[in-house]
């Protein structure tokens, strides 16, 4: 099972199973992950399962997936 960990700044400040095929993230109290800080969009990302891979969709934001930097933005 995919496992997403957020780091700011080098610090991990959560760990979060994806047990979902659409996970929402960012700073409204709404998504699935709620992430506080002023860095991240009320609506940063939508990581959607695809097969084994995980897709980022979202605001213009950048995200690291599985060490590879993935810039998203919003269709």
């Amino acid at each position: 099972m995919p496992k997403m960990i957020v780091s700011i700044d080098g610090v991990v400040i959560k760990e979060v199973q994806l047990t979902k095929d659409r996970t929402t993230l960012g700073r409204r109290p709404y998504n699935d992950i709620v992430i506080d800080n002023l860095a991240v969009s009320g609506e940063h990302a939508v990581l959607a399962m695809s097969g084994k891979a995980v897709e980022a969709a979202g605001d213009v934001n950048t995200l690291l997936l599985d060490k590879t930097t993935r810039s998203t933005s919003r269709t």
